[in-house]
């Protein structure tokens, strides 16, 4: 599975607090802002958005996105 980190620049106030949370490390302080630096490295866990006092942080499942000839073929397959 694939996250997408997303730090609303806005509402982050600097605090720290998800880059303590974060077991993988996915953020960095840049300018007094978290940044999701390493966003591959997402587990999906959410303790980021938790521990985050401002809602600053969203955490979004990525679907895997099919080809036309992916669809096709899975669905040939499923109709056997």
């Amino acid at each position: 599975m694939a996250f997408q980190v997303i730090v609303d620049s806005e509402k982050c106030k600097g605090c720290e607090d998800c880059l303590e949370a974060c077991t993988v490390n996915v953020f960095e302080m840049r300018e007094g802002k978290s940044i999701p630096v390493h966003e591959e490295e997402c587990i999906g866990c959410r303790s980021c958005m938790e521990v985050c006092k401002e809602k600053a942080i969203t955490v979004e499942e990525l679907q895997p996105k099919m080809s036309e000839t992916a669809r096709f073929l899975l669905r040939e397959i499923l109709r056997d």
